[in-house]
Order: C-alpha cells, then structure tokens, then sequence
C-alpha cells in the first residue's frame, strides 16, 4: 500500500504545520464514523499493528495493519482534501475548515 496526496491535501498539512503544531502524524483507519478516513494528529501514540505507509508534505502516514492489507493489491490510496463540507472532526485540517478524505488510485494490481 502506497498513500499519496494531491497539491492541495499537501500545501493544507503545510498550514497546520506552520501553525506550530509539533511532531504532526497523519493516522488512517481511526475514525469512529469514518473508518479509513484520514486523520492529522499532532503527540499521537501509536499502537504496535501500525505500519508506515508514505508522507504527506514531510509528515509520516501510518495506517493499521488490516487497512494497509485490504488495499495491498491497489495501486495505492491518495489523500485529498474536500472543502464546504461539516468538519465535526478530531483531525486537525478542520480547523482549517476542511476535510482530509481518502481515495483509491488507480486499478488492482495484476497478479503474479
């Protein structure tokens, strides 16, 4: 599994960064209602089924274990942003009044 993100996801994480939050980490599959959603935490305390799957404007990404699994055979996920929406969110673009959103890129994998 391959995270990526757009411009615009990019240059929002850039923000909340300059706003001096420290040790930013985006987390996917933390969402309570949004299961695979993106979330962007600052001090996060990760658990051990975590594994690193990319960066988002220098910052890490991790997801659990089950979700990496379930889009191993994709040519990766892409982060972005959606803007207008309700951000009643714990991540920290909503207060930017935004919302990180993830997508799937491309096409299955063809097997070996």
């Amino acid at each position: 599994m391959e995270v990526r993100a757009t411009p615009r996801a990019e240059q929002v994480v850039r923000r909340v960064a300059g706003g001096g939050r420290p040790d930013l980490v985006m987390v996917l599959g933390t969402g309570c209602c949004d299961s695979t959603a993106p979330f962007l935490y600052d001090r996060y305390v990760m658990g051990s089924d975590m594994v690193d799957v990319g960066r988002v404007a220098g910052v890490p990404v991790f997801a659990h274990r089950w979700l990496a699994d379930l889009y191993a055979g994709t040519d990766g996920l892409e982060v972005d942003v959606d803007e207008g929406v309700i951000n009643d969110s714990f991540s920290l673009e909503s207060e930017e009044d935004c919302r990180f959103t993830l997508r799937v890129t491309g096409s299955p994998k063809a097997s070996a």
